[in-house]
């Protein structure tokens, strides 16, 4: 009987231990391929926006496919901020500045529309 159940916790514990050294396999192996990956968006866009306002703007993409955006105003006013990521199909996602000013569209298409606030408008950038 104790040898039944000697085994019976030999058995279980080996199972939790091959589990274990699974997920951390796995875990590694996400972590080398999120380490290697290149954005196919990565490099810097430049370009402009119009609408409600006007003024120039700079997407600039990060190895890891995060972005920073710049803008100035055709006021002169310089608004920068890293937000955001480019999704492999490469749409942008949650690209915003402080001030509320948020891209929207893509970069297949090198271009999308605008918000802030209550004005809107349209960009297009080409990469450099």
């Amino acid at each position: 009987m104790m040898k039944t159940r000697l085994l019976r916790l030999s058995v279980l514990m080996l199972a939790f231990t091959m589990t274990s050294c699974d997920q951390i396999l796995d875990n590694y192996w996400d972590r080398k391929a999120q380490e290697q990956y290149v954005s196919p968006y990565k490099g810097i866009y430049k370009g402009t926006y119009s609408g409600d306002e006007v003024g120039t703007i700079t997407i600039e993409v990060a190895k890891s496919g995060n972005t920073s955006l710049t803008k100035t105003s055709q006021f002169g006013t310089d608004d920068s901020f890293s937000s955001g990521k480019v999704m492999d199909d490469g749409s942008l996602y949650s690209v915003r500045l402080q001030s509320g000013f948020t891209l929207l569209g893509n970069l297949n298409t090198k271009s999308g529309t605008w918000k802030m606030g209550e004005w809107n408008g349209n960009w297009s950038v080409l990469k450099q």
